[in-house]
């Protein structure tokens, strides 16, 4: 039975008002109300704030009993977005209410509220004319007006490499009506030439269809291509050429599994989105400070202690868990199933863990990579405290030594990311064992520590035939100043650079002579909000990030054309601190990312906002019929 209804609103004020109401015919003593936010709270009225770890946060009465069918209003001043307005991400999350002897007391949350709302975003209607409905856009299309008929949109192929491949996209393409590996129908012969990975030219005559490519990317992207050209002429191809390759080697995504745990199916679900739109590279985020996903061997209780979180766990309830255990890590066996699936998708798979900052679930189990004779504590810009390993013990090295071995034996891939970003600029200040390494080897700054700890990093991913990736700050002085520190840029080249903070960053990195992938806040962050309405989702510390403004992005245009080979790519990112229910994965991704994998791969040259939002809407239609929501546009 529910005892008391709590109802979340933001105010005129923009003061984040949380009423209480107990609707029971008892009272309630020394109530705790338990929750999570996604922005910092900075003030807090007819409360006491009893406990804080990151942004999750345990509330008093200031010894007030709520009586029977009385209500009490606690007023929260939050951290300013940059908008100046909150949306529904906004509110409180995994609300859950105890009493004086921590027992949970039965509670309704409503709908988070706005005094003054901001209407949903109305956008212009959609021209349905569609010159090429591929996205994203060949580099060369040369199709007419005839058509090879297939009313029963059939197709087979002789080739036993594409015939596996029929096999794998089955389950999808009969959910479009269209039918792989038949034994009638319509031929796809492929055959191999020189061209560059990736690359295809398909040739439609009037009775089969012919692929040239010269690798399995070059056949599988040709397929795809094929695939959306027969759903839009219903089963029927034109008949023609195209000619197609990728302007970048680089096209990602990356996706957030330690602020929230996604299941294997999920990711599963959006690397084939990913394939559609010939995007080839997944960046997995395993680890941060709210857990440790990723179970190795040389340490075996990390990755299950750390990985589970809620009111009675080593990890608290942050980013909407809730009372009640909940979470999950990924096994040898789960990374092994994902990397085969992704590989016959052209996938390729980064593992990321974030290290050194970023740790405090790590530093939960593995207290000893911390300096504890340190006189002072540092807090990161999510407002965890002391989260950052150190550098200068040997407990630290050795388990660096053993962790970075185990991920190079999971991960086939040639790339590890090892993180870097927002390290806390005290976060080794005060630590003995610090101070004296860094005397021992005539370090005379934290940045160059930084330095220091990266090269070393680079070093052990070398011996195990490994390359090492990092966000900016492993290479650059933060471009924001949020607190943070940065590196003093004497590192290996060797290390790819991920500018994330500022599209000006990855300019400053290719300057510094390192390869740099493009993944700019303002462009590519998928949990920003589309704009400044209340009944959005998404935070904006970057930006609102509309569908029109990634497709206008240009990201060589920043960059001096000296530097260009040095810019491997672009990747979207999905961060997932306002992901409290799987349900909200859709509208955040889509259709962003298949507007991002349009900039990846067509030219500067490709088509215009009208025509492109044409050919979206139409496979938007595609998407709804594997089950994917969308964002309006």
């Amino acid at each position: 039975m529910i005892s008391i209804i709590i109802s979340p609103k933001f105010n005129r004020e923009n003061f984040l008002c949380i009423n209480l109401k107990n609707i029971d015919k008892k009272n309630f003593k020394d109530i705790k109300l338990c929750f999570s936010l996604v922005y910092s709270i900075k003030v807090v009225e007819n409360a006491n704030i009893l406990k804080q770890i990151g942004r999750y946060y345990e509330l008093s009465l200031k010894n007030r009993d709520l009586l029977c069918n009385e209500d009490i209003t606690i007023q929260v001043k939050l951290q300013t977005p940059r908008i100046g307005s909150f949306n529904l991400s906004c509110g409180p999350e995994g609300v859950f209410i105890l009493d004086q002897n921590e027992n949970i007391i039965q509670s309704q949350l409503k709908k988070l509220n706005f005094d003054e709302p901001i209407k949903k975003k109305i956008y212009e209607k959609i021209d349905n004319k569609i010159f090429n409905p591929i996205i994203p856009e060949p580099f060369k299309t040369n199709l007419s007006n005839n058509l090879l008929k297939n009313p029963n949109k059939n197709f087979f192929s002789k080739n036993k490499e594409m015939q596996k491949t029929f096999l794998l996209l089955k389950k999808t393409t009969t959910e479009l009506g269209i039918h792989l590996n038949t034994t009638s129908g319509i031929e796809i012969k492929f055959d191999k030439t020189e061209m560059e990975d990736d690359a295809y030219k398909i040739i439609i005559d009037s009775n089969k269809v012919q692929v040239f490519s010269n690798n399995y990317g070059g056949r599988f992207y040709a397929l795809i291509s094929i695939l959306q050209l027969c759903y839009f002429y219903s089963g029927d191809l034109p008949i023609g050429t195209i000619e197609d390759k990728p302007k970048f080697v680089w096209r990602g995504m990356h996706l957030d599994c330690a602020r929230q745990f996604h299941s294997i199916a999920t990711i599963k679900r959006l690397l084939l989105y990913m394939s559609f739109f010939k995007l080839n590279r997944f960046h997995w985020h395993l680890t941060d400070n709210e857990a440790w996903r990723l179970d190795v061997e040389s340490f075996p209780n990390l990755a299950k202690l750390s990985s589970y979180r809620g009111y009675k766990e080593i990890i608290p309830p942050v980013y909407g868990t809730g009372y009640y255990k909940s979470g999950g890590h990924y096994s040898k066996e789960d990374i092994q199933e994902l990397v085969l699936f992704a590989k016959d998708l052209n996938i390729e798979i980064m593992p990321e863990i974030d290290l050194p900052a970023h740790s405090w679930a790590l530093l939960q189990i593995m207290p000893q990579l911390y300096d504890h004779a340190t006189n002072m504590n540092s807090e990161d810009i999510g407002n965890y405290k002391n989260n950052t390993i150190n550098p200068a013990l040997n407990e630290t090295l050795e388990f660096l030594n053993k962790v970075l071995y185990d991920i190079s034996k999971l991960f086939p891939y040639k790339l590890i990311h090892v993180g870097v970003d927002e390290r806390p600029k005290t976060a080794w200040e005060g630590s003995p064992a610090v101070i004296n390494f860094m005397k021992k080897n005539k370090i005379k700054s934290f940045d160059e520590l930084q330095d220091y700890y990266i090269n070393k990093i680079i070093d052990l991913n070398k011996i195990n035939n490994k390359r090492t990736a990092a966000w900016n700050e492993a290479a650059l002085p933060p471009y924001n100043d949020i607190g943070s520190g940065g590196g003093s840029g004497e590192i290996d080249k060797n290390c790819l650079i991920f500018a994330w903070e500022h599209i000006d960053v990855s300019a400053a990195s290719v300057k510094k002579g390192f390869q740099t992938v493009m993944c700019p806040g303002q462009k590519t962050y998928f949990d920003m909000a589309h704009n400044n309405s209340t009944e959005e989702r998404g935070i904006c510390w970057a930006a609102t990030i509309e569908v029109s403004e990634i497709h206008s992005w240009k990201p060589l245009a920043t960059i001096d054309r000296k530097f260009h080979d040095l810019i491997l790519g672009i990747q979207g990112q999905l961060w997932s601190e306002t992901l409290t229910d799987e349900s909200y994965i859709d509208e955040m991704i889509n259709p962003r990312l298949a507007t991002l994998a349009e900039v990846a791969w067509s030219s500067d040259n490709r088509r215009n906002w009208n025509e492109f939002r044409s050919t979206l809407k139409h496979n938007m239609s595609l998407l709804t019929k594997l089950g994917w929501k969308y964002h309006n546009f």
